[in-house]
């Protein structure tokens, strides 16, 4: 301890160092008083190296062999780091209460360092042998896949054969489908030709047969007003001739009678008086 050479070193008999005595003694035990409670303080803390001692005992770096053990590893890995970086921060944070503050932070700083050195290995052979089984990992798949290929290749080629067969099928069957459809097209407008002529000389020939009766009706009725006059030009002559036979039997009638007497006058009767 720094102030023991204060209690053990010889006292001078001067009276000035007799009159320093009590002082000095009162000092040294103040001192002491500190240094305890100080001790006390640091007992109180938790070591900082504690929770990477306990992590290196539990995972020994012949046992991270499994991929359940070395994600379990990491986890606890990463629980000591934040543990010792409390008590850490609970050491440094005691330092400044201390009389010699530097020293006390080099010491809490070179604790901590000696920690998470106690630490790495674990972290670095888990993360190590989890890269090593993802690799692992994927040349088995890649083997598998290798050995996959020539088979997956053959049936590719199987499958780009019947794909190529059913789109020659396909296209067979569609040129098929585009002749008969143009085939009944040309048929469909050959009879839909047809139906217009036939309804073009169907009115043609029902114009030509109304132009017919048009005319004959016009003959009809030309021929009807000619019998007309006709017969009334007979019914006039008829008629002329009926009087004319009458007129002369008439005169010869009149011509073969005697002549008649006179007849006498008749009287004349007065006219009527006036009432």
């Amino acid at each position: 301890m720094e102030f023991a050479s204060l209690i053990l070193a010889p006292l001078s008999p001067s009276p000035a160092a007799a009159l320093r005595r009590p002082l000095l003694l009162g000092t040294a035990a103040l001192l002491l008083a500190l240094s305890a409670g100080v001790q006390a303080a640091d007992a109180a803390l938790k070591p900082v190296d504690q929770p990477a001692a306990e992590l290196s005992a539990r995972y020994p770096l012949e046992t991270l062999t499994s991929v359940e053990t070395a994600n379990k590893a990491l986890t606890d890995v990463a629980d000591a780091k934040a543990e010792v970086e409390a008590r850490d921060l609970e050491q440094r944070r005691a330092c400044y209460q201390k009389f010699f503050v530097n020293h006390c932070l080099d010491i809490a700083k070179e604790q901590r360092r000696q920690a998470m050195k106690t630490i790495r290995p674990v972290d670095i052979t888990a993360n190590a042998f989890l890269r090593k089984d993802r690799a692992d990992e994927r040349d088995k798949a890649l083997e598998v896949h290798d050995a996959a290929q020539p088979a997956e290749a053959a049936q590719k080629a199987q499958d780009q054969q019947a794909k190529e067969l059913s789109n020659a099928e396909k296209v067979k069957q569609g040129t098929a489908k585009e002749k008969e459809v143009a085939a009944n097209t040309r048929k469909h407008m050959g009879e839909a030709d047809k139906r217009v002529a036939d309804h073009n000389a169907k009115l043609q020939k029902a114009q030509q047969d109304e132009a017919a009766k048009a005319s004959e009706r016009a003959a009809n009725v030309a021929a009807f007003e000619r019998k007309a006059k006709e017969s009334a030009a007979r019914q006039k002559e008829v008629a002329d001739n009926k009087a004319a036979k009458a007129k002369d039997l008439a005169a010869k009638k009149a011509a073969a009678a005697p002549a008649a007497p006179a007849a006498p006058a008749a009287s004349t009767p007065p006219p009527a008086s006036a009432p």
